[in-house]
């Protein structure tokens, strides 16, 4: 990802080992989150090595990009060459400023969406990530949860539970939080 120059990081569960500097379970992918307006950067740098698929509408099978502008609520993509492959998030950011996909009104800068590790590796912040893990009841994203709560900053932990209030104010991880 560095040679495209544009906003990247890598997401989902490697976020959390990442940030946390250590590896608490296994993966099965590998996510990075781009910015939606540089999708199409991404895609004319990435097809020229890279097989390129896309879920659009969102539910539906994969089936081939050619690089047409993937639109709300469509957000994922797909690179994969010689059984290698990462998955593709597109990020709403308008102004410098993050759009929480699953309800926009929650907004955040985008410097406060994505931080360095110790190895210089971009990812996702784990309050931001975490969020993103709430929307879905698999027990792989309450562990990264638990593994990532006590090294939670109050900042970040104010602001996931406060951003958890306001898109499921009864969800279970609130608890969690306290």
């Amino acid at each position: 990802m560095r040679p495209l120059d544009l906003w990247w990081a890598i997401a989902g569960g490697w976020a959390i080992d990442l940030w946390l500097g250590r590896r608490t379970r296994d993966h099965h992918d590998v996510e990075v989150v781009v910015r939606r307006a540089d999708q199409r950067l991404v895609h004319d740098r990435l097809a020229g090595d890279w097989e390129m698929s896309v879920i659009d509408p969102p539910g539906a099978g994969w089936r081939r990009w050619d690089g047409w502008t993937i639109h709300p609520p469509t957000f994922q993509a797909k690179a994969r060459r010689d059984g290698c492959e990462f998955d593709l998030f597109f990020e709403d950011v308008e102004r410098g400023e993050w759009a929480f996909r699953r309800d926009p009104t929650l907004r955040r800068p985008i410097g406060a969406v994505t931080q360095p590790t110790t190895s210089g590796l971009p990812v996702v912040r784990p309050e931001v990530q975490l969020l993103y893990m709430a929307g879905h009841a698999e027990p792989k994203n309450h562990a990264d949860l638990l593994a990532a709560r006590p090294d939670l900053d109050e900042a970040a932990r104010t602001w996931l539970r406060a951003s958890l209030r306001h898109v499921a104010p009864a969800h279970p991880w609130l608890a969690d939080l306290d």
